[in-house]
Formats: C-alpha cells, structure tokens, sequence
C-alpha cells in the first residue's frame, strides 16, 4: 500500500531528463541509438540526393533530345548548302529564273559526296516526317486532342498564308516602282500601244499573283495533300514508313530512310502547280520584255538602263514570291497535313514540364533560381524558337541557326543576371549538385577531346 502511494506521488511530479542518471549498458544502448539514426538520416539524404540527381539528369536529357530533334526537324525540304550545291549544276540566269527546287534536285548530276550529303538531308527531314505521320492518326481518334491537332495546324497554315502574302505585297510594289518610272516617261511621249500592255501585265499579276488570292491557292494545296492515297498524304506516308521499318528489322535494311521523303509522295502534284504558276509567270516576262522594246525605240539607251534595272528588281521580286508559294507554303502545307504543327506544340509543352520537373529537383531557391537562367530558359526558348522559325517557314540550316544562336544567347545572358543576383543577395556561388547545360556541354567536349 504504501509503494502504490510512493508510486502516485512520484508520477505526479515532472523530472528534467539532464537529472536523470543511467547505468553505462543503457548509455551505450542509447548512444549506439543515436548514432545509427544519423547514420539512417544521412543515408536516407543522400538517397534522396541521389534520386534527386537521377530525375534532374534524365528530366534535363530528354528536354534536351526534344529540343535538339526540334532544332534538327526544322531542317525540312532543302537546306542552304544542298540548295548552293544544286544551283551550281545551272547557269547564273537559270538560276534566278528556276521555280521548282525539287526538279532541280531531280535533274542536278551530283557527285558521290554530294549524293551521301543529299541522304542525310532526305533522312534529317524523315526524322520529322516520322513522329509526325504517327501522331496525328492518333489524336484524331480523341475529340479534344482532334480539336487541338486542327487548331495548330490551322494557325501554321495561316501563318503560312500570311508570309506568301508578305512576298507577293513585295513584288507588286517592285512592279509599281517599275511601271512609276515607265508612267513618268510616258509623259514626255504618248504611247497608247505601251499602256496596254501595262494593264494587261497588271490583270495577269493581279487575278495569279495578288496577295488576296493567297488563301484560295493554299485551300487548293491542301485538296492535294488530302487527295493522295485513299486517306490523304499523313496515312500514305505513315504506310510508306510503316514498309521501311519492317524492312529494316527483318532485313536489316536502312537504305530507304536515306532515298524516301514526303515530298515524293505529291512530287508529281508539286512539280505540276508550279508549272502552272511559271506559264502565267512567263506570261508576265515576256509583256515586260515586249515594254522594254516599245520604250527602247523612243528613249536613248542611258534612259532604258534605268528602266531595265527597275525591271530587273521586279522580277527577281516576283521569282522568289512565287517560289514562297510553290516551294515553301506548299512544303509547309503538305508538312501540316502530315502533322507537324501538333507535334511541334507538343513537344514544346513537353519540354516545358521537364524542365519543370528538372528545376523542381534543386536543393533551394538560389539553386533554382540559377538552373532556370542557366539552363531551364535557354532550352526553352531554343526549342520555341526554332518552332517559331518552321512557322515562318524559314527551312534548313535558317532554322538550326536560329534555334542554336537563341539557346547560346539567353543562356550567356542567364549567367550574366544569375552572377548579378548572387551578388545582390550575399549568395557564394557555388557549382550545381544537378547537372547543367555548361557542365553536359562540358563533358561531352572533355569525352570527344579530351585533355592530355
């Protein structure tokens, strides 16, 4: 009885543990305690740090294949050297007058190293063609992505429209530069039969090459994307692709990545608009011509010069607005029909959440503040940018300029700010447990040439 009360007084009283003694087996228990619970603490840190870093270099890796492959996939149709190479097979005055480039590609007698670098160009663009022949079946299945698909490639197409526009407004103002100069010396003679064969040139440019008939053309463009094959040009080259790869895994046969693009499939189709284009073209040179012969017996041959050069200005003009729409909107169309403008979309939204999930993976703040302007923001911008780029219909090596030239640009520009917030918060710079641009660039550089 009395050690039951001795009990409950005792439990009523709070002790300091600082008081409380133990005998040296339970010290040790406990310190022996102590110890593993750090030693579990720092390993589960470093675990977690570990894991940290594996999520922030796979996170950072795929980001950076979707860009390069954004970077790489805006090489489609020619680019600037195979362009350079073909044109050097004519003469200066077919070349300024050539309207189809996949003719001249056709025709062009191209040696063994030029024929290899041709490949790689076909298989560069096939890279695009690829992904997006395979997407695009597949979200049209799903109302809401259906709708996203159509959307995209509604504004590439727009945009499309809009630069055609853009060139044609050009090569109607040459010409009205061109027909100002004739008007003025028309003053000083009257020449009724001159002035006819104005107007007759200004209907023709007018009713073919006016940048309101724009959106009509493109609408027939996109008739013939829809008219190849049975379901249109995506399903026709995603069953062409569909051929290749078995070929490849049962035959180990890669050949015909290297020989097939797109652009064969409406080969026949292309070379045939821009042939219609060039008649009523033709039509246009050959009443300029017949201007300039009119003007020839009337005016002294320092006056035609003058003249002859404003001819010349418009219709170098009218060449290369015509080659927009025949070459690079019908490209850009048959490459929508394909889908790329989704898949484009995509991986920007793509390479954004990685990103994100990359920054995501910093110790602090100030670690994540300097992997965003470091890294997270140059990527970002390379891949929006080289979209941007294939928007704009800029192809081949504009394009992997643009994009490259960005990504270097806003990732100089993040170390500048990032160095300059460090220094206004007191913060010691110090290097990135996750990896980061510089240090990937780094590395590859130390693997390819390594220092002795």
């Amino acid at each position: 009885m009395v050690q039951k009360v001795l009990s409950q007084n005792i439990s009523n009283y709070n002790f300091n543990p600082k008081y409380i003694t133990f005998s040296n087996t339970v010290k040790a228990e406990k310190d022996n305690f102590e110890t593993q619970k750090n030693t579990l603490e720092i390993q589960n840190k470093n675990n977690k740090k570990s894991k940290n870093i594996l999520i922030a270099t796979s996170a950072l890796g795929i980001a950076s294949l979707i860009t390069l492959l954004g970077v790489l996939t805006k090489a489609r149709g020619l680019n600037k050297k195979i362009k350079n190479i073909l044109e050097k097979k004519l003469n200066i005055q077919e070349g300024s007058n050539i309207l189809n480039m996949t003719k001249l590609k056709e025709n062009a007698t191209l040696s063994t190293k030029e024929n290899k670098m041709l490949k790689i160009t076909n298989f560069l663009n096939n890279t695009a063609n690829i992904k997006d022949c395979y997407l695009l079946p597949f979200l049209d299945k799903i109302p809401f992505l259906r709708g996203f698909a159509r959307h995209t490639s509604n504004i590439y197409i727009q945009t499309g429209i809009g630069m055609t526009q853009s060139a044609y407004k050009h090569a109607n103002s040459a010409y009205a530069r061109f027909d100002k100069k004739i008007t003025e010396l028309l003053r000083e003679v009257q020449c009724d039969d001159i002035a006819e064969l104005i107007e007759k040139r200004t209907k023709l440019l007018s009713k073919h090459f006016g940048p309101e008939n724009v959106a009509q053309k493109a609408a027939k463009i996109e008739e013939i994307m829809d008219g190849v094959g049975k379901r249109g040009i995506c399903i026709e080259v995603r069953d062409k692709f569909t051929e290749l790869i078995k070929k490849a895994l049962t035959k180990r046969d890669f050949k015909g990545f290297g020989e097939f693009v797109a652009e064969n499939m409406v080969k026949k189709q292309k070379s045939d608009y821009i042939y219609d284009l060039g008649k009523i073209r033709d039509e246009i040179l050959e009443l300029d011509d017949e201007i300039i012969e009119a003007l020839s017996a009337k005016f002294d041959k320092k006056t035609i010069e003058e003249i002859l050069k404003a001819k010349t200005n418009a219709q170098k003009t009218l060449n290369n607005a015509i080659r927009t729409e025949g070459n690079d909107l019908f490209d850009k169309i048959r490459d929508v029909k394909i889908g790329s403008a989704p898949n484009d979309i995509l991986g920007m939204i793509s390479t954004t959440g990685l990103l994100g999930l990359y920054l995501a993976q910093a110790e602090d703040k100030n670690q994540r503040v300097e992997a965003a302007l470091t890294t997270g923001v140059p990527l970002g911008l390379g891949m929006l940018s080289t979209t941007f780029a294939t928007m704009k219909m800029y192809t081949g090596i504009k394009a992997l300029a643009f994009g490259a030239i960005t990504t270097f640009v806003a990732n100089t520009i993040g170390k500048l700010i990032n160095k300059e917030y460090q220094k206004r918060h007191n913060i010691t710079s110090q290097e990135l447990e996750i990896p980061t641009l510089d240090k990937t660039i780094s590395e590859i550089k130390e693997k390819v040439a390594p220092k002795e």
